[in-house]
């Protein structure tokens, strides 16, 4: 299923507002509520929330519960949950 990624480097992941002065380069810098993050990388974060909404919708059984990032998840509310940390009972 493709999914658009028309602005995604321009959204914020966190509160979801789009403006092109977000972006400088590399650096995201959301100019609302000043979430920060590699430009690249939030966009990833948006395009896996736009997958996962659309999959909600499809005819299929829906979507997954959530989408491995390289570090966390992200689930179909745009919510965010890093990855555990060593000694926090989590097993690899």
């Amino acid at each position: 299923m493709d999914v658009s990624p028309n602005h995604t480097s321009q959204r914020c992941s966190t509160c979801g507002f789009t403006h092109e002065d977000n972006r400088s380069g590399e650096a995201f810098r959301c100019r609302k509520c000043e979430y920060a993050n590699h430009a690249d990388y939030n966009a990833a974060k948006n395009v896996g929330c736009r997958y996962l909404r659309r999959r909600q919708k499809a005819g299929d059984g829906g979507a997954p519960v959530g989408v491995r990032l390289n570090r966390g998840t992200l689930n179909v509310s745009g919510e965010y949950a890093p990855p555990p940390t060593a000694g926090d009972g989590a097993t690899a």
